[in-house]
């Protein structure tokens, strides 16, 4: 039952972030549109350091909320889990206004370092400033929504986290299309412009959250009231010594996290410079197709792994408080399985037809972005496992090491990114972040395996069928294509691209699921027997008999 309710939490969790960055996707063809790769790498500049400030500013503690909430809920112990909450949104409200100021005053800086040390490329420094300023105001709002999404999460309700996600794409998008619309098309004035008003929609947007949160939180108060007057004290613990407790948890989180963004930033400054070695002027083009237009596209993907990741260490860490080792490899094989099922299939997709994919969403003309898409797709999984297994190191009580397995994967990327973009372009930036993800990641399943006995023949043998599964079918996807039935696409016809990736992936699935089916591997993953014919009669009876 656990398990099936760890499915259903990442499941929400999960599809609030895919229809948050479905929105956040929606936008980028017509702002990019509006404002070209030189705005798109502007909007970049500000948004990839502001990221940073962000895991800095929570220091991972709304989800070391979330799991010292799940930890003292499971000894009934409420009322101190509602303690915490109360005290650390304070103390993230205050770290939100530090953050702000530090950010804003180092903005001249970063912009210096971004730009490669000159003063302008295509984007001048004046600009780049600016952009870093605006967004910064945000600062001061997005670590309170975060410790109120770390609350719900640590009581198991995903529902109030996803929609908050949604509503605040919703209109972070609306805020961005319009003001852009405005100013470029409307008033006729610099891309800039836009990009100032596009970076200010984070706070505009932030807002919307967190009062939409508030809400949920009133109304679900009148549910933790009981809990509180039924609550047992589990400790003889102060304030103080909870804190400490809660720091534990969260410093490691917010290390993981900043690990991650740190990858992005040290491209964002290294990226300039690297291709000034190289000789080559365009670099704002391909970084704003890089970071911006295929970030986004991979991004999608990778929020079905961080809805596990985040499911995930809520279950982990009850199993073992408990001592239930089972359980913990139980739910490490469900989320390992799910995530490749599901995810491999669109990066496949994406590497087969990146010409198609890139068309669809983008501008056919830019060379760069299939090329890009082509190398980048395969990271999609790299990144989904990196935060699953992050997960379990963070449930299991391994911070400390894993804070040496990230520290040591982040300095390889610093000391190689920029050498290797020097000499392979945005491939260096791409294989540097592969294997240094990579190396923390085996790191960590060595310790894993060790603390928990954790059997990985069985997941591994199952990873393998899922990976060879899908190279085969998109094997024969691209040679029907291309070989055999010799399609040439007009890719500058976006309707034509569309239809041309419908067709292929509905056969892709149609072929994928049949052959899971009949090789009862879809039994595997659904964790019980799936029968076709009882999901037929159940759709009939739901919805055609409803209609009728």
């Amino acid at each position: 039952m656990s398990q099936k309710t760890m499915l259903k939490q990442a499941f929400i969790l999960t599809s609030g972030n895919i229809i948050s960055r479905f929105l956040g996707l929606i936008y980028v063809f017509p702002f990019a549109w509006l404002v070209g790769q030189e705005g798109q790498a502007l909007f970049s500049y500000a948004y990839v350091p502001y990221v940073i400030f962000i895991d800095l500013a929570t220091l991972g503690i709304p989800l070391g909320v979330s799991k010292f909430v799940s930890i003292y809920n499971a000894q009934n112990d409420y009322e101190t889990s509602y303690k915490i909450f109360k005290k650390a949104s304070i103390l993230m409200l205050i770290i939100g206004i530090i953050m702000f100021v530090i950010m804003f005053l180092l903005s001249k800086p970063i912009a210096y370092q971004v730009l490669g040390g000159q003063s302008k490329l295509i984007n001048n420094v004046n600009d780049v400033t600016l952009v870093i300023r605006f967004i910064s105001s945000a600062l001061i709002i997005v670590p309170s929504i975060a410790i109120l999404r770390g609350f719900f999460q640590g009581f198991k309700l995903a529902r109030p986290s996803a929609l908050s996600q949604i509503i605040e794409q919703f209109t972070r998008v609306l805020f961005i299309l319009v003001s852009a619309f405005i100013i470029v098309k409307v008033l006729k004035l610099n891309y800039t412009y836009a990009i100032f008003f596009a970076v200010l929609s984070a706070t505009i947007a932030a807002l919307s959250a967190y009062i939409l949160l508030r809400v949920q939180l009133h109304t679900f108060f009148r549910k933790l009231k009981p809990l509180l007057k039924l609550s047992v004290k589990s400790h003889n613990k102060t304030t103080k010594q909870l804190f400490v407790e809660l720091f534990k948890y969260a410093i490691p989180i917010a290390m993981v996290g900043l690990a991650t963004s740190l990858y992005i930033f040290i491209d964002t400054l290294t990226f300039n410079k690297g291709y000034l070695l190289k000789g080559d002027n365009l670099s704002e083009i391909i970084y704003g197709t890089y970071a911006f237009e295929i970030n986004k596209l991979i991004m999608i993907p990778v929020s079905l792994g961080m809805g596990l990741a985040v499911s995930l260490l809520i279950y982990i860490s009850e199993a073992f408080t408990k001592k239930d080792y089972n359980s913990i490899n139980n739910h490490i094989y469900k989320a390992l399985q799910t995530c490749s099922f599901i995810i491999l299939p669109i990066v496949v997709l994406m590497m087969i037809f990146p010409k198609a994919v890139y068309s669809l969403f983008y501008q056919a003309n830019n060379i760069y972005g299939p090329q890009i898409l082509l190398s980048f797709a395969p990271l999609a999984i790299i990144l989904s496992f990196g935060h699953i297994i992050n997960s379990v190191m963070q449930g299991i009580n391994r911070q400390r090491f894993l804070m040496i397995s990230l520290v040591i994967g982040v300095s390889l990327k610093y000391l190689y990114n920029e050498y290797l973009i020097s000499k392979m372009g945005f491939n260096g930036a791409i294989l540097a972040t592969s294997i240094c993800i990579l190396i923390s990641l085996i790191i960590n399943l060595f310790e894993i395996i060790k603390t928990t006995k954790f059997s990985h023949f069985y997941i591994v043998r199952r990873l393998v069928i899922i990976f060879t599964l899908n190279v085969l079918i998109g094997a024969i996807l691209y040679l029907l294509n291309f070989t055999i039935l010799k399609i040439n696409l007009d890719y500058l016809d976006r309707f034509n691209c569309f239809v041309f990736l419908l067709i292929n992936t509905g056969l892709y699935l149609f072929i994928y699921f049949t052959i899971s089916y009949v090789t009862g591997l879809l039994d595997i993953i659904l964790g019980k027997e799936f029968k076709l014919r009882k999901l037929i009669t159940l759709l009939r009876n739901k919805y055609v008999i409803n209609i009728f």
